[in-house]
């Protein structure tokens, strides 16, 4: 099953530091919802176990992070597995600088298989849009957190 988002964060701090938020593994991780384990391998690269639950489908999901540096913008794509199903993603982080800040435009492409796709499309769609809407607006968060 493919899934399409996107969406905006505006965020009340400079560019630059959106920028070293976002390639950040020992940053950006903390952001992942329902996070479990986290474990850094090098500047770009991060493991994190989640816990993940869709209808009736419960448990733990291992994902491998990519971060990938690219001028203004970033990509973070990842891969997991769990629960007899697997899922890649391929997200675009773009950064606009305004007055009051940075605003973070995002999308994500994301394929899901086995048991987890099986749930029923807009059960799913839905439980994913939220999640990856949830992990944006963390990292806004704590950017402004820190910030303040």
């Amino acid at each position: 099953m493919k899934l399409q988002y996107s969406g905006t964060e505006a965020i009340r701090a400079p560019k630059e530091q959106v920028r070293q938020f976002v390639l950040d593994p020992n940053q950006v991780g903390y952001c992942l919802p329902d996070l479990q384990e986290l474990q850094v391998v090098d500047q770009t690269h991060f493991t994190a176990v989640v816990k993940v639950g869709v209808g009736p489908v419960r448990g733990r999901f291992k994902l491998d992070v990519e971060l990938v540096p690219n001028g203004d913008a970033a990509s973070i794509n990842l891969k997991g597995s769990g629960m007899g199903s697997g899922m890649a993603m391929s997200s675009e982080v773009t950064l606009e600088e305004t007055a009051e800040g940075t605003i973070l435009h995002w999308k994500a492409d994301a394929s899901v298989s086995g048991p987890l796709a099986s749930v029923g499309g807009r059960l799913l769609e839905g439980q994913a849009k939220k999640t990856i809407e949830q992990m944006f607006a963390s990292i806004r968060s704590r950017l402004e957190a820190a910030a303040d």
